[in-house]
């Protein structure tokens, strides 16, 4: 992590600070849980911001000249305007370069791009798409479980319903087809199922989909005639080189027809879970693939799609287009990369190696995205109390834990889980020095537990 802190110039950072304990140790944001930001890309947007700075020796001379090339591209070579252009076609166009690299070369037109705000604002709009108020039964949209909760408040927000599909926890959370055609069948007698929801890499399971998997979906989304909305928001957290990220897109495509130009795929990328983990700059993308017509034209008439603001913007595009082999800036991007994929590597073997030697929790390993999410074993007596309290046992669990160690972990229930199964989110994006300081209070409050509801 420490290689990535420091300016492209060679000038130092600023001083690593003491690591403590943050607030909430079961996050996926980057920057909430003790991460630093990449310099480099805070100080281009700042100049970008501040164009009083490109005169400044304290500017590395990468940052600045980046920035005056973004400048060139605005109004007026100016922030403030509304910067039509850049949003509409600047941006977009380097977008679909990015993802044709990402992809190995499968096209992708930047008129099938769209920029937005972020997943969670974007997400209810295109549900709402497909959702007819006139028809006899709701509409109905696939979310897996567990799953982000995001996407069960989305389909709320855009007035569909919700039917949660189980992942398979026992074959590290993958998606079955039969289980999902059982929650299908289910699911017909009140509603229609129009929307298949996949995320890859899983959050909060850390599972990353083989293409196997992937091809399986795809077939089943096709025979029953379901748009397939893909949160690939976590790609970049994609950390173990036998099992690297692959967009549904991609898999689609090398699928080859009829497959490859009749299935519907919304997929999703976002600023928050990039390598740059800006959640605060609130920016993102949607990509439309064999989407036809009438799902297309509000996209490029709606005026109420939450848009990114031209800073969140400005950040995107620098990691969309990153400067040539050997840029003081591609140079930081990629040690920075590298260092996230490191540290998540090594947190999750960490949290493999602590908890596999613990009576009563289970931990399957994690091949992706931010967060583990073991299981734990919780006594008859601390159900009776959690249920006498009205809360969710995990939640029980997660409160104790916090009014003895001051450590807050995300209940499994937040997330959905298997009934009577019982599960923590633990984020993987800690320092490894705070993570083991978890660790240690989680098993020894565990091992209490156990002891004290008996």
């Amino acid at each position: 992590m420490a290689a990535a802190e420091g300016s492209p110039s060679g000038t130092p950072g600023p001083p690593t600070p003491v690591p403590t304990v943050p607030e909430d140790c079961g996050s996926d944001d980057a920057h909430a849980v003790g991460r630093s930001p990449l310099a480099v890309l805070r100080q281009v947007v700042a100049a970008c911001a501040c164009p009083e700075l490109l005169g400044s020796p304290a500017m590395p001379e990468a940052a600045r000249h980046r920035a005056r090339s973004i400048l060139r591209e605005m109004d007026a070579g100016n922030i403030g305007g509304y910067n039509h252009q850049h949003r509409a076609l600047g941006v977009p166009t380097r977008v679909a370069r990015f993802l044709e690299r990402r992809d190995g070369g499968v096209p992708c037109h930047p008129r099938n791009v769209v920029l937005c705000s972020g997943t969670a604002s974007i997400l209810p709009f295109v549900v709402s798409l497909v959702v007819d108020e006139a028809a006899a039964q709701p509409t109905g949209v696939l979310v897996p479980v567990p799953g982000p909760p995001l996407h069960r408040a989305a389909v709320g927000l855009a007035g569909a319903v919700a039917v949660p599909y189980p992942l398979a926890e026992e074959q590290g959370w993958g998606v079955d087809g039969e289980t999902v055609r059982r929650a299908l069948r289910r699911a017909r007698a009140r509603c229609h199922p129009k929307v298949f929801c996949v995320v890859n890499p899983g959050d909060p399971t850390g599972h990353v989909l083989s293409r196997q998997n992937m091809e399986d979906i795809i077939r089943l989304a096709a025979e029953e005639n379901l748009l397939l909305l893909a949160d690939e928001v976590q790609q970049e957290r994609a950390f173990l080189p036998g099992r690297p990220f692959l967009s549904f897109k991609r898999v689609l495509w090398e699928m080859g027809a009829p497959l490859a130009s009749t299935v519907q795929l919304v997929s999703f990328y976002s600023l928050s879970k990039s390598v740059a983990g800006e959640s605060g700059f609130r920016a993102g993308f949607l990509e439309l693939v064999n989407v036809e017509e009438s799902v297309m034209l509000p996209f490029q008439l709606a005026q109420s799609i939450p848009r990114p603001c031209v800073l969140g913007r400005i950040l995107l595009d620098l990691l969309m287009d990153p400067p040539d082999e050997g840029d003081p800036i591609q140079q930081a991007l990629e040690e920075h990369r590298q260092g996230l994929h490191h540290d998540l590597a090594r947190n999750a073997r960490r949290v493999q190696e602590v908890l596999g030697r613990v009576p009563g929790i289970r931990c399957h390993p994690v091949q992706g995205g931010a967060r583990a999410f073991p299981r734990i074993q919780l006594p008859p007596h601390a159900l009776r109390r959690a249920q006498a309290l009205g809360l969710e046992p995990d939640v029980f669990f997660c409160q104790k834990l916090r009014e003895a160690t001051g450590i807050t972990l995300a209940p499994g229930s937040q997330f959905g889980q298997p009934e009577g199964t019982h599960h923590l989110g633990l984020s993987l994006l800690l320092p490894a020095e705070t993570l083991e300081r978890v660790l240690l209070a989680l098993t020894r409050f565990h091992a209490a537990f156990l002891r004290d509801f008996s």
